[in-house]
């Protein structure tokens, strides 16, 4: 998915797969879209094969409106539609537990 940040601070987010688990933080700049994806499945032809999330979305402070979802310290962004999603938080907030978990166990 790829996502832009039109907040004054970083974000940063991860794809989720809900039957394979988390990927990478993707740090996003103000003003910079990155792409971020899925958990990684393995390797395809010597490069890294990351599950694809679709879509484009963008993020600032304010609150929600046609144009961007609202991510601010504390309260990040989850979206979810059937077994795939993307969070998207603040900069200094901490990875969230459950996710510190998933990579500790699988080595991400």
């Amino acid at each position: 998915m790829k996502i832009t940040n039109r907040a004054q601070y970083p974000l940063i987010a991860f794809g989720v797969d809900t039957r394979r688990g988390y990927g990478r933080d993707v740090t996003i700049l103000p003003d910079e879209t990155r792409e971020v994806s899925g958990p990684y499945l393995g390797e395809m032809d010597g490069d890294s094969c990351h599950i694809h999330i679709p879509g484009n979305i963008a993020c600032h402070e304010a609150p929600d409106d046609e144009n961007a979802f609202q991510v601010l310290e504390g309260m990040p962004l989850c979206l979810r539609a059937d077994h795939l999603g993307v969070t998207v938080r603040h900069h200094l907030d901490a990875v969230e537990p459950q996710v510190a978990a998933w990579r500790e166990q699988n080595c991400q």
